[in-house]
């Protein structure tokens, strides 16, 4: 049998998404938002696809980019107080749509809403994602000179995998 006359399906299934012959994804539900996990820089982002009206989608993206140091220990509290600094002023800093903030457990916390027109293929996705890491990359630069140590791996999500 030749492959070049296997009809190939109009759509495909990968993951949460129906690909179309052109190579465009959409989401197969709404409810509960297609989402995945990626990692950059030692840190586990996640990103979503909320709903919004008719094709006009948001890519939500959200990760713990690190901890204020602890108050126990001369080298940690040393690092204490510039973090806290660099937290106040951070935010003004910020493109539109994104927002930082400190959880209870001192973890510092980013969230990133970006438009998504849908349909959209892969490429245009990855592309949006790897825009938003490369913006990233300089805030990463000082949080991390600043001393915040970078979040622990979380439970279930190993080094190099994608998680759907």
């Amino acid at each position: 049998m030749n492959l070049e006359d296997t009809p190939m399906p109009a759509t495909l299934t990968l993951g949460p998404f129906r690909v179309g012959a052109a190579g465009t994804l959409e989401p197969m539900v709404s409810d509960p938002a297609p989402k995945f996990t990626f990692r950059w820089r030692h840190r586990v982002i996640y990103a979503r696809l909320l709903s919004g009206e008719d094709l006009d989608w948001r890519l939500q993206l959200s990760a713990p980019l690190g901890r204020v140091p602890s108050s126990v220990g001369a080298p940690a509290a040393s690092r204490r107080t510039p973090s806290f600094a660099l937290l106040r002023d951070l935010p003004a800093t910020l493109p539109d749509g994104w927002r930082i903030g400190l959880a209870a457990d001192h973890r510092v916390l980013l969230e990133a809403e970006l438009r998504a027109s849908l349909p959209m293929t892969a490429t245009a996705l990855i592309s949006e994602i790897t825009c938003f890491l490369l913006t990233l990359a300089p805030y990463l630069d000082v949080l991390d000179e600043t001393g915040l140590t970078v979040p622990s791996d979380p439970v279930g999500v190993p080094s190099g995998t994608l998680k759907t």
